[in-house]
């Protein structure tokens, strides 16, 4: 086979098996759509990630080139670098600080891509739901990708990884603007992405939606089409990732593209906070979450109730829900230590959580979370509703 009769293969794999992680779905027992496990999907994202595939894998030649090579190393070396010795240290510092009981459900608002720390604090649940403003899964156009192509959307990923290898957040703007404009870079990509490169075997993915009555149901290739110019009323476009660790029980997360600043959730998304209720009760996991539930001209406050009502457990730095939510009903402890917000969130300044944090701290972080990523300079709550 030629070079370029093999780079179209290539190309022709990775848009069938991305097509595939969006449209390929079977009915389960309890009714519920559920998806077969694809060893195709799981070498698709060990290519993301930087992993290797299988010997039979189509994929395998293009994973011997030079390029791939240092694409590789490059994912490594900075996954290395900061990621992952500040996931271990936060793992080991949660066993003494974990919720005893297990939840089912974790919610992580605001999140982009960023199942990871969802899955650090909360490893065992079953499901996962995110929600942010970029897309969950554009489809490839066409199946001739070139080899330019290819690199590109490779680069894409690792131009989208900036950041979060870096200071532990994504900046939203420049991440939408990156996957926007890729031919097969999306929020669906970098779950797979994540999930390989912390070795979780994927088993299946599809497009999902939420529907005019709250429920999740199969989506559409139309859903590529959104924009909020214009956005379809009761109609939230999603994807869904199955995934597993060595062969343990199958675990599933779910993305969500809607703005759930309060006209939005009124006008065009009524239908999720709905959603969110048929899901409690649930964890929540908060970080880098921008302090939109603090303003108090542009509002959140639907979104902030939502999670008020429906969590028992609550994991969130300083951006998360202001302090002052939390003082009848709840048990709140405080980690870490609290300055004030970086310069560009100088208004949220939180002058109770201060002298509280002051006071009542368990003592310095030994990894970084959130905006204040310097070590030592992070905060954390831990905040657990009430027994009655």
């Amino acid at each position: 086979m030629s070079y370029t009769s093999h780079r179209r293969t290539i190309a022709a794999v990775i848009a069938c098996v991305i097509a595939w992680t969006l449209f390929c779905s079977s009915k389960g027992e309890n009714g519920m759509a559920q998806v077969r496990a694809n060893p195709e999907l799981n070498d698709m994202a060990r290519f993301l990630a930087g992993r290797g595939v299988r010997d039979e894998s189509p994929l395998l030649e293009f994973t011997r080139t030079a390029y791939y090579a240092q694409y590789r190393r490059q994912i490594e070396e900075g996954f290395n670098r900061f990621q992952r010795p500040n996931m271990e240290k936060m793992s080991q510092w949660w066993k003494q600080y974990a919720p005893s009981e297990r939840f089912n459900t974790v919610l992580y608002p605001f999140s982009g891509p960023d199942i990871p720390h969802a899955l650090a604090f909360f490893p065992d649940a079953e499901n996962y739901i995110l929600f942010g403003l970029e897309s969950p899964a554009p489809i490839p156009e066409g199946t001739h990708l070139t080899e330019r192509e290819l690199r590109g959307g490779l680069n894409s990923v690792k131009q989208s990884l900036g950041t979060i290898l870096r200071m532990n957040f994504f900046r939203t703007e420049g991440m939408a603007e990156t996957l926007r404009n890729k031919r097969f870079n999306s929020i669906g990509t970098m779950l797979l992405f994540f999930l390989a490169l912390h070795d979780y075997e994927i088993t299946g993915a599809r497009r999902i939606a939420i529907d005019k009555n709250g429920d999740v149901v199969p989506g559409s290739p139309a859903d590529d089409a959104i924009r909020w110019e214009n956005p379809p009323k009761s109609w939230i476009p999603g994807v869904e990732i199955s995934f597993r660790k060595e062969r343990g029980p199958v675990q599933t997360v779910r993305y969500f593209m809607l703005n759930v600043i309060d006209y939005s959730l009124q006008r065009s998304n009524p239908n999720f906070i709905p959603f969110l209720r048929k899901q409690a009760p649930f964890a929540t996991v908060i970080k880098s979450a921008s302090y939109l539930m603090h303003n108090a001209n542009i509002k959140f406050t639907g979104i902030r109730g939502a999670l008020l009502a429906g969590s028992d457990f609550i994991v969130q730095d300083d951006s998360g829900i202001p302090l002052g939510y939390f003082k009848e009903g709840w048990e709140v402890r405080l980690h870490g230590y609290y300055s004030r917000p970086i310069p560009l969130f100088a208004n949220r300044m939180q002058p109770d959580l201060k002298k509280a944090m002051d006071e009542k701290s368990s003592g310095p972080l030994p990894f970084s979370y959130g905006y204040n990523y310097q070590l030592g300079k992070s905060n954390l709550m831990t905040i657990r509703r009430a027994r009655k």
